[in-house]
């Protein structure tokens, strides 16, 4: 004689046909539609505006310094390029050199780049590079934070965009900290930094405009 197995009284059997009542959940929350489904996206409040009778808005994204033509923008002032295009137009090597510097900024506006490297960009002999890039250092444009490693003079040129910042505290398996780029702030700091020359510093000033040139440079 075969023990036939007991059947769980829990359990009800539903009649053919019929789908099988679900055991309800314990202390299962009631419906709303304030709940967010498992997994789905998580909604985002509305912004509601109202705007006087005859009047419309437009809604653009906010710039930033990526997703723009080459993946970043600059802020130049258009009074420097008109003056570059005039003190330069007998020294195409500086104005080359000084196109490219400004075009391989980081945010921030510094430039990682050897003279050699910038030679071999341009197909231009070092010696000549060396020239222009003394040249841009007289003239306050440019400045050597270290050996390969240039800033540009935010007065006039700057790529905007958002820079990492050393946080010892901070733990490994997260990303580093970022602030972004503040053209006052930048320029405040470079001010106090007693390793950038005074005629970089100077150029920095509001008041201060690059050296025209002498009659006997053109």
């Amino acid at each position: 004689m075969s023990a036939q197995p007991s059947e769980d009284p829990r359990r009800q059997r539903a009649p053919d046909g019929e789908a099988a009542p679900q055991p309800k959940r314990k202390n299962a929350p009631a419906p709303s539609p304030y709940r967010r489904p498992r997994g789905g996206p998580r909604p985002r409040p509305a912004t509601v505006v109202k705007l006087p009778e005859g009047h419309r808005a437009i809604v653009e994204k906010n710039p930033t310094s990526v997703g723009f033509l080459g993946g970043a923008f600059s802020m130049d002032s258009l009074e420097f390029l008109k003056w570059m295009a005039v003190y330069f137009r007998e020294d195409i090597a500086c104005v080359r050199t000084l196109l490219f510097l400004m075009g391989s900024q980081e945010p921030g506006g510094t430039i990682r780049a050897t003279q050699n490297e910038i030679a071999v960009e341009l197909t231009l002999h070092r010696v000549h590079v060396n020239r222009a890039i003394g040249r841009l250092f007289d003239l306050g444009l440019v400045h050597m934070v270290a050996r390969g490693l240039y800033q540009l003079n935010p007065q006039v040129v700057l790529r905007g965009g958002t820079i990492e910042v050393h946080d010892p505290g901070r733990p490994f398996n997260r990303k580093p900290a970022t602030r972004k780029v503040d053209q006052l702030d930048l320029i405040e700091e470079l001010i106090e930094d007693p390793k950038v020359s005074n005629e970089f510093k100077q150029l920095m000033l509001p008041t201060r405009a690059p050296r025209q040139p002498k009659a006997s440079e053109g």
